[in-house]
C-alpha cells in the first residue's frame, strides 16, 4: 500500500525537501504577509481609544498572535525559497499549525474564561462600592 505523500513521516522530515512551485510559494507569502499586516492593523485599531479594558486587551492578545504568527510564517518562507539546510523541513510548518492552535486557545480562554471572571469581580466591586461612602477632597 502506498501512501499519500502528506501522510509520509519522510515527507515532513526530509531536510533537503524539493521546493514548492511557484505558484504555492506566492500562496505562503500573500498568507502570512495577510497575517503579519491583519496583526499590525489589528494593533492599530486597539490604540484608538474608547474601547473598554477588557476589549483593549483581547485586540492587543489578537494584534500580537496575528503578528507572531505572520513573522513565523514569514521566516519560514524565507528558509523555503533559500533552501537553508534543516530549517527549510516541512515539521516546521506542522510547528506553524501548532502555534497557532495553541494562540487561538489562548484567546478563546481569554475570552471563554477570564473575561465573565473580570466581569463578575467588577460588578462584585460595584456592588459593595455603592453603599460605600464617597470621598469628597
Amino acid at each position: 500500500m502506498v501512501l499519500p505523500p502528506l501522510l509520509r513521516i519522510s515527507y515532513w522530515i526530509d531536510f533537503t525537501p524539493a521546493p514548492f512551485s511557484p505558484l504555492i510559494l506566492r500562496g505562503l507569502l500573500l498568507f502570512f504577509c495577510a497575517f503579519f499586516l491583519a496583526g499590525i492593523l489589528v494593533r492599530l485599531v486597539a490604540l484608538r481609544h474608547g474601547w473598554e479594558k477588557v476589549t483593549r486587551r483581547l485586540l492587543h492578545r489578537i494584534a500580537s498572535a496575528f503578528t507572531v504568527l505572520g513573522l513565523a510564517g514569514l521566516l519560514l518562507y524565507v528558509f523555503e525559497t533559500q533552501s537553508i539546510y534543516l530549517l527549510s523541513a516541512r515539521a516546521f510548518y506542522l510547528g506553524w499549525i501548532a502555534l497557532f492552535v495553541a494562540y487561538a486557545w489562548w484567546i478563546i480562554k481569554y475570552i471563554w474564561i477570564d473575561v465573565p471572571a473580570v466581569n463578575k469581580k467588577r460588578e462584585e466591586r460595584e456592588k459593595i462600592e455603592k453603599w460605600l461612602p464617597k470621598r469628597t477632597d
